[in-house]
C-alpha cells in the first residue's frame, strides 16, 4: 500500500471517529446502542458469558503489555528493529490516547446489567482501542512478510478484535459506540503509525 493510501486511511479513520464522538449521544446515536446491545445480548447464556469473560480478559492491559512484551521479543531476536519500533510506537499510543479522549468525553458507563464491576469513563472503550492498535499492528506485519496463510492470521487478528470489543457490550460495560469509537480509533492509529513508518517498514520481511 502506498504512503498516500496509507494516510488517506488514517484521514478517513480519523473523521469517522469524529463523527461518533460528536454524534454518540444523540438520538441516532442512542438508538445505535440500544439496537446494537440487544442484538449482542440477544445469545446470553452460561457458555456464552464464559467465553466472553475470557476475551475481556485477554484485552486487559496486564495481559495487552504482556502479549506485547512477547511479541516485541520476538521481534528483536529476529533483529527486525523497525518492526519492534513500530509495535511499540503504535501501543504507546494507545496507552497515552485512550485515557486522554476517556477524560476528554467523560462519558459514564451503562445503567444495563453489568456482568463485572468497573470504573472509569466509558467513551471510547480501551479494551476496544488497545486489541485493535496490537493485533492490527500485527496485522500490517504479516502484510509485510512472507509467512504463509496470511488469510488465516489476518482472520484471527479481525476475530480477536470483534470478540474482545463484543465482549465489553455483553458484559453491560460499555455502549456500542464506545466500542465502535475504540475499533476506528485503534485503526487510525495503526494506519497513522503505518504512515510514519511507511519506508522503514517496507523494508522489514517477517521470515518463516
Amino acid at each position: 500500500m502506498s504512503r498516500t493510501k496509507k494516510f488517506s486511511l488514517f484521514m478517513v479513520f480519523v473523521l469517522i471517529f469524529g463523527t461518533i464522538a460528536l454524534f454518540h449521544e444523540s438520538r441516532v446515536g442512542r438508538w445505535v446502542d440500544k439496537e446494537v446491545y440487544e442484538l449482542i445480548y440477544a445469545s446470553e447464556s452460561f457458555i456464552t458469558t464464559a467465553l466472553m469473560l475470557g476475551f475481556t480478559q485477554v484485552g486487559e492491559v496486564l495481559s495487552m503489555i504482556i502479549l506485547s512484551v512477547v511479541m516485541i521479543t520476538i521481534l528483536m531476536l529476529y533483529r527486525l528493529k523497525f518492526a519492534t519500533l513500530f509495535l511499540i510506537i503504535s501501543m504507546l499510543s494507545s496507552s497515552i490516547l485512550v485515557p486522554v479522549l476517556k477524560n476528554s468525553f467523560d462519558r459514564e458507563r451503562p445503567s444495563m446489567l453489568r456482568l463485572i464491576e468497573i470504573t472509569g469513563f466509558s467513551f471510547p472503550s480501551g479494551h476496544a482501542m488497545g486489541s485493535t492498535i496490537f493485533f492490527g499492528s500485527l496485522m500490517v506485519l504479516v502484510k509485510n512478510s512472507s509467512l504463509d496463510h496470511k488469510t488465516l492470521l489476518y482472520s484471527l487478528g479481525a476475530f480477536f478484535i470483534i470478540m474482545i470489543s463484543s465482549s465489553r457490550v455483553y458484559l453491560g460495560v460499555h455502549y456500542p459506540t464506545d466500542v465502535i469509537a475504540g475499533i476506528v480509533g485503534g485503526l487510525a492509529v495503526v494506519a497513522g503509525t503505518s504512515f510514519i513508518m511507511h519506508k522503514k517498514l517496507d523494508r522489514t520481511r517477517l521470515q518463516r
